[in-house]
C-alpha cells in the first residue's frame, strides 16, 4: 500500500477504488472499516472453531483487526466476492490493468542475494501441480478466514475459494477441484 501511494501520489484506498474496483466493475469489493463491514448486507464474518463449534473471530481480542492490522490499508483489508475476484483475474489476461511483461516478471521466481531461487514472485507463489502444469497462487489468512486464488497458466483455469471458517481442508478442496477440472494426462 505504501509503495502504491508513493508511486501514484494517491491515498491507497482511493487509488484502489478508482483504478481497480470501479474500473473493473467490482461492485462487491472494497477496503472497508469495521463500521462499513457491519453495514454491508450479507458480509461474511470470520469464524474460528472452538470446542467443536464456530465462534465469531472478532469476539476474541487476538482477532481484533484494529490491533492486528494497526493502520495498514493493504494486506488483510480488502474484502471481495469470488465473482468480483474473477473480474480482476480476467483483467490480468489483457494489458488493461497490468502489462503482460509485468505479470511475466511477477510469475517468475525471485533470485535471492545468495543466488538461490525463491518460489515467490511479486505477490504470487509460483508452483507446478501434480501434472506439471504451471500454477501461480496467492493465499489470504486472517483470523476466521482462509482464502486462495489459483491461476493455472496453461491450461487457463482459475479457482477462487473464499472461506470464512478458517478450514484446514482448503488445500484438499482445491486439489480435489483440480483433479475434476484437469484429468490426468
Amino acid at each position: 500500500a505504501s509503495i502504491a501511494e508513493k508511486a501514484s501520489g494517491q491515498e491507497f484506498i482511493a487509488f484502489c477504488r478508482a483504478n481497480i474496483f470501479t474500473r473493473l466493475g467490482m461492485k462487491q469489493t472494497n477496503i472497508r472499516t469495521n463500521t462499513e463491514k457491519a453495514a454491508t448486507p450479507n458480509f461474511a464474518l470470520g469464524h474460528l472453531k472452538v470446542d467443536n463449534r464456530y465462534v465469531r473471530a472478532d469476539s476474541f481480542p487476538s482477532s481484533d483487526y484494529t490491533i492486528w492490522f494497526g493502520n495498514r490499508k493493504g494486506p488483510g483489508r480488502i474484502s471481495s466476492t469470488a465473482s468480483d475476484l474473477l473480474l480482476w483475474d480476467q483483467a490480468l489476461y489483457g494489458n488493461s490493468l497490468v502489462k503482460q511483461t509485468t505479470l511475466t516478471e511477477a510469475f517468475t521466481p525471485a533470485v535471492l542475494n545468495d543466488w538461490k531461487s525463491s518460489p515467490y514472485g511479486f505477490g504470487w507463489v509460483i508452483s507446478t501441480d501434480a501434472r506439471g502444469d504451471k500454477m501461480v497462487l496467492h493465499t489470504g489468512d486472517n483470523p476466521g478466514y482462509h482464502t486462495q486464488i489459483r491461476r493455472y497458466l496453461t491450461p487457463r483455469i482459475t479457482m477462487i475459494l473464499l472461506n470464512n471458517n478458517n478450514s484446514d481442508q482448503m488445500e484438499n478442496i482445491l486439489d480435489g477441484i483440480t483433479q475434476i477440472l484437469q484429468p490426468k494426462k
